[in-house]
């Protein structure tokens, strides 16, 4: 006598495929996220603007012209920074940060004061940005201002990433 089983394999071959499917679900969603956050950092924070901020900074820490700008700060809140217009006496510096710029495909940068409302000053600024925009909001909302940073520089690049340096 010849038993019948093929029933029984239709439910295991079902069983299996939804377990097979719910597992491929579930990773597809856990990889989409971890994907978006990878976006969102390498977006956000450009690690060759971060580099190239920080080299900025430095010289103008050694060459005494950070001390110059803070006091502009202090008076306009903000000072913008681009190939085409950048505002420091020293021609040799202007034109270090210039080529720093031009190698590291910065587009422009602001140095403000690592505060809330300096941050939204910027923001309203320039409406026609949206991206830099978000960028510089979503930064004045995961930013802790406690902290005792005293200023921050903000960088675009050509290519449409972003960089942020707390300055002490």
């Amino acid at each position: 006598m010849i038993k019948n089983n093929k029933g029984f394999m239709l439910a295991e071959v079902v069983i299996v495929s939804a377990i097979l499917i719910t597992t491929l679900v579930s990773l597809y969603v856990g990889f989409a996220r971890v994907y978006k956050a990878y976006e969102e950092r390498s977006s956000f924070f450009d690690t060759d603007s971060i580099y190239a901020l920080k080299s900025i900074e430095d010289t103008l820490i050694d060459d005494m012209v950070f001390n110059e700008l803070v006091k502009r700060i202090d008076s306009d809140n903000y000072i913008y920074f681009s190939n085409g217009s950048i505002t420091i006496d020293n021609d040799y510096i202007k034109e270090y940060i210039k080529k720093i710029m031009e190698n590291y495909n910065i587009e422009y940068f602001y140095l403000t004061k690592y505060d809330s409302n300096s941050l939204n000053t910027i923001i309203n600024l320039d409406n026609d940005n949206i991206v830099f925009n978000d960028f510089l909001s979503y930064l004045n909302k995961n930013l802790d201002f406690t902290e005792e940073y005293n200023y921050i520089f903000a960088s675009k690049t050509i290519d449409g990433r972003f960089a942020y340096l707390r300055v002490l």
